[in-house]
């Protein structure tokens, strides 16, 4: 806890009513999505990019840990104040500034909610094309930090692709202008490829100059059952190689089909081992030539059977049964770990199958979901947090898909970031001279080591 005169100056930055103290209020501020507490001292919510600076320099004076945090999604640590000191709550900072339908760009403050830009960008016949599961509630500070990905990933890419400038005040309260926000011709070195994905080590995005993409006039949406998981991630691999990028294309393991269809009762094929759920948007004249492709994909990896929506209705039926599958596990158990690795798609069907194989070995449940299309696996580790035994055995299998994801050719996060969770495990994903990089990057910026502490670099 922070004493009262401290406590006092943040008032004056902020106002009484942005600065948050006391045991119970913290403890609210203490988690975000991940198993990682970690109380701050306090909490303070700037309205200003010049709030932000000055409380910087506050911060500065007196030595304190700066914790960036937006909605608090975060599934790997990145939001909690692990080493206490100052929570910075982007949360009303959340202006939409500026929609520009011919240049296809939105400015928006950091605290604005990834579905808020949704909403605003559609009457443009437009969309941000990230769309991470968090959508509803996440901020776009933090899709940048973490370079949130989400469904559209295949196709679309992740929260970096789409972001043209942004502005952030770093360590020293300095603010910086990056990309076309700086200028939209003038040759620069464009930091904000370093600052996407940084977890907030770095600085605050307090701006963000963001790319439109247009909403194509046609969809379609498909299923196919499988027998194997492992055909099932080979008819990704064939799909890409034909030359097709769907929209979107997930993986269902037989965990979480029974799951879903036991909690929403959609018709799903319980008896199926694997549902692979695309869909692929464009012009008529793509389509028609594309899904005639997917199609003869599915026959030649041995799908059970196929089919397309016939209506919208039946389209949502379906992406209601993916978007149901964190509640519908919550039947099952009542702790999950969701897992986030990536391994280059020719390896997807034989990482699924290992992780299927870790679930019997070791008597556990893990249902997986997988962004299969850019070879993105979320199993699902289903335990009860009330049994010692359990919680360790978990902690375990986590070890093992993060070391089967490396030696397949894969990266340890696709979207959910590194955090505390995955940092020990740096030194297996990169050089040691890849990591000094990192470090003199981070030095750079943040030379007292006060930003994010413990997070993403070991």
């Amino acid at each position: 806890m922070l004493n009262k005169s401290l406590v006092n100056s943040l008032k004056q930055i902020v106002g009484s009513e942005n600065v948050v103290t006391g045991r119970i209020p913290l403890f609210t501020y203490s988690y975000d999505a991940s198993q990682f507490p970690g109380r701050p001292d306090v909490v303070v919510f700037p309205t200003t990019t010049e709030m932000v600076c000055a409380l910087f320099h506050f911060a500065a004076e007196q030595g304190l840990n700066v914790t960036p945090r937006g909605a608090g999604t975060c599934l790997s640590g990145g939001a909690v104040a692990s080493e206490g000191g100052i929570v910075i709550s982007m949360n009303k900072m959340n202006r939409i500034i500026d929609i520009n339908q011919v240049n296809r760009t939105v400015l928006v403050e950091a605290g604005v909610i990834n579905k808020s830009i949704q909403a605003a960008a559609e009457p443009f016949g437009l969309m941000f094309a990230p769309d991470p599961a968090s959508l509803n509630v996440s901020t776009i500070g933090g899709n940048i930090a973490e370079n949130a990905g989400g469904i559209r990933g295949v196709k679309y890419g992740c929260t970096k692709d789409h972001v043209l400038g942004l502005e952030v005040v770093i360590p020293s309260g300095e603010v910086v202008k990056t990309g076309q926000l700086l200028s939209i011709s003038e040759s620069q070195i464009d930091l904000s490829y370093f600052l996407c994905g940084s977890e907030g080590t770095l600085g605050i995005v307090t701006k963000a100059l963001l790319a439109l993409t247009p909403i194509n006039p046609e969809v379609v949406t498909m299923t196919a059952v499988f027998n194997d998981l492992g055909d099932a991630g080979d008819c990704v691999a064939e799909i890409i190689a034909r030359g097709v990028t769907p929209t979107t294309m997930e993986i269902m393991d037989n965990t979480l089909i029974k799951a879903v269809e036991d909690y929403a009762k959609l018709g799903l094929p319980k008896d199926a081992e694997a549902l692979l759920l695309l869909e692929v948007d464009g012009f008529s004249s793509e389509l028609e030539s594309q899904v005639p492709s997917i199609i003869e994909a599915f026959r030649k990896n041995r799908a059970k059977n196929y089919s397309i929506a016939g209506n919208e209705q039946e389209r949502q039926a379906l992406w209601k049964a993916r978007r149901s599958a964190n509640g519908a596990l919550g039947k099952l158990k009542p702790s999950m770990v969701v897992q986030d690795v990536v391994v280059p798609r020719d390896r997807l069907a034989a990482m699924l199958r290992n992780v299927s194989a870790l679930a019997k070995r070791y008597g556990i449940i893990i249902a997986q979901l997988a962004h299969a299309g850019d070879g993105n696996l979320h199993p699902h580790l289903l335990y009860d947090h009330r049994v010692p035994q359990e919680a360790e055995v978990i902690e375990h299998v986590c070890d093992e898909i993060f070391k089967e994801a490396l030696a397949q050719g894969g990266t340890l996060s696709g979207e959910h970031g590194i955090g505390l969770e995955k940092v020990k495990y740096m030194p297996l994903a990169f050089s040691q001279e890849s990591i000094s990089y990192m470090k003199q990057l981070k030095h750079a910026f943040d030379p007292e080591s006060h930003f994010n502490p413990g997070k993403l670099l070991p």
